[in-house]
């Protein structure tokens, strides 16, 4: 792998990622705009957000400053208004500060200052 580039080899839905950092974080930079287009259905929204976080860990490292800022923007655990469900189990509301689309917006907001950064050594 050439200088300067993270690697990162994860699965989405069954395809097999295996590019550089950059490449990886713009596929789910990709997918924000399907999960909005589809509601966004919370089971997707937690795929996503749970893939995303998981390729960040893997190509920046669990305690990074990227993966923690992705896991503070979207994974706030805690019941909105219109939530249903059990404990951290729930299905995610779409409106206010915690629901799916705020996460969505704040976790994209991330996910673009971090395409925007040269790529680390």
């Amino acid at each position: 792998m050439p200088a300067g580039t993270h690697a990162c080899r994860v699965a989405y839905h069954g395809t097999a990622m295996n590019e550089p950092a950059q490449r990886a974080i713009q596929t789910q930079l990709d997918r924000v705009g399907y999960l909005r287009a589809t509601g966004p259905n919370p089971f997707d929204y937690w795929v996503w957000a749970d893939q995303t976080e998981a390729m960040l860990a893997q190509a920046y490292g669990v305690d990074s400053e990227a993966a923690a800022s992705f896991r503070d923007a979207v994974s706030e655990r805690g019941r909105t208004a219109d939530q249903r469900g059990l404990a951290g189990n729930m299905t995610l509301g779409l409106h206010g500060d915690w629901g799916i689309w705020a996460r969505l917006q704040r976790g994209q907001s991330v996910l673009e200052r971090l395409v925007a950064q040269p790529a680390a050594g």
